[in-house]
């Protein structure tokens, strides 16, 4: 168009392939952001470049993560104006991958373990999901740490790797969540669900395209679902096979689109609607806690590694000291174990343990001879299913990377 409008001279074609150019235009010639540059620059063939809007390079020179581009520049634009005169040779424009653009973390302060209270348990519980991408239920009264735990596994959380920041910004960028300064996501999400979602929102869908939901959002990451029960059953349900494949695929009469979903489920709940089951405070019946209890099916539960029950504080642990170097030293342990289990899996592409698909469970778990009675005989005990019995190996095998072990080996 703007060579036909004589804005344009004609290029020779090897400089017409040399480029890709996207954006919004705006009716004074502005160019604007839009969302989903990353996943349009890897459109990009080797040794094409990108002219992009100014906002969209922070972004899309996350294109230096796909193999063959390491020589391409991305050129940010203000105005269609810049554009015309760079195409003229009349001026320049700066290539954003030569100012070697930092991605700096963004800092989120989590409360710190060690100002958690008591609840050993489950905060040993926390360690092992933050460090396998296990998946966490917490069951206990009101007001005894649930949330707080929840909350606290923020600062536990292992660091994202090069690829990890590429799949999740591409998704924040699709959806326009990357912020005002377009910078690229370099931190694990977190994503915390009121029980009042509807399904879509959670899994994904929507009239027309379909949209990403709250299980794409926390790819990477942790989903937290407080109120486990409070959430509809449909909703509940429609989490089993993301759980399984970590990824969910949305079906609509012209399309079919498939989203990734790898994100670790961190869920607390009450033991009863009055949340003191098994106490003098509890005013429920024996019917209204099955009741309840039975809103979140087998299955749903046979996908969850961890379940523990988190107790009523006593009062010595109630006020006991509190510190504030307990995080750092977790995080440390969780990041340590993901590195191995990096190199565990470093041409599989299986991200950890929590991901290890079922029939290559043993090729990973490697149980020492007494790490394997042991094993079967808490499965010959517990009458659990194959599916069970997968995710018990893999949680084995997280403890043992806890302990920089290379094989599961029986506790004593």
């Amino acid at each position: 168009m703007l060579q036909a409008a004589g804005l344009l001279p004609d290029l020779p074609s090897e400089q017409e392939s040399k480029f890709i150019l996207f954006g919004e235009l705006g009716i004074h010639g502005e160019l604007r952001r839009i969302p989903g540059s990353l996943s349009l620059s890897f459109c990009a063939k080797p040794g094409q470049s990108l002219i992009v809007p100014k906002g969209n390079e922070k972004e899309c020179a996350l294109i230096l993560a796909k193999p063959g581009h390491e020589g391409c520049g991305v050129y940010p634009a203000a105005t269609l104006e810049e554009v015309l005169e760079f195409f003229h040779g009349r001026s320049r424009l700066p290539n954003a991958l030569q100012e070697r653009i930092e991605f700096k973390p963004i800092i989120e302060k989590a409360l710190d373990f060690g100002r958690i209270r008591g609840q050993q348990k489950a905060k040993r519980a926390a360690l092992i999901a933050a460090a396998g991408g296990h998946n966490l239920l917490l069951v206990g009264p009101p007001g005894e740490g649930k949330s707080l735990l929840a909350g606290a596994l923020r600062g536990i959380l292992p660091s994202l790797t090069d690829g990890e920041k590429v799949d999740l910004t591409r998704i924040y960028s699709a959806v326009g969540q990357l912020g005002e300064d377009g910078q690229a996501v370099t931190r694990r999400p977190v994503r915390s669900v009121h029980h009042s979602i509807s399904m879509q929102a959670l899994v994904g869908g929507g009239s027309g395209i379909p949209r990403p939901g709250e299980i794409t959002l926390a790819h990477h990451g942790v989903l937290f679902l407080d109120e486990l029960p409070e959430f509809s059953r449909q909703a509940l349900e429609a989490l089993r096979q993301p759980m399984e494949s970590g990824s969910v695929r949305i079906t609509r009469v012209n399309a079919s689109i498939e989203f990734p979903a790898m994100f670790t489920l961190v869920a607390a709940m009450n033991p009863c609607p009055c949340g003191y089951a098994g106490t003098s405070k509890c005013s429920c019946d024996t019917r209204a806690v099955e009741k309840y209890q039975k809103k979140l099916s087998g299955p749903l539960l046979d996908r969850i590694d961890l379940q523990v029950v988190i107790s009523t504080l006593t009062t010595e642990e109630r006020f006991a000291p509190v510190r504030d170097d307990e995080s750092p030293k977790l995080k440390a342990l969780v990041q340590k174990a993901r590195q191995r289990q990096q190199t565990r899996f470093s041409d599989s592409g299986i991200s950890h343990n929590a991901g290890i698909p079922g029939g290559q469970v043993p090729d990973y778990c490697n149980f020492s001879e007494a790490g394997f009675g042991g094993f079967k005989n808490v499965v010959s005990r517990g009458n659990v299913s194959t599916r069970t019995t997968d995710r018990l190996a893999k949680v084995s095998r997280t403890i043992a990377d806890l302990e920089d072990s290379d094989s599961v080996d029986q506790c004593m």
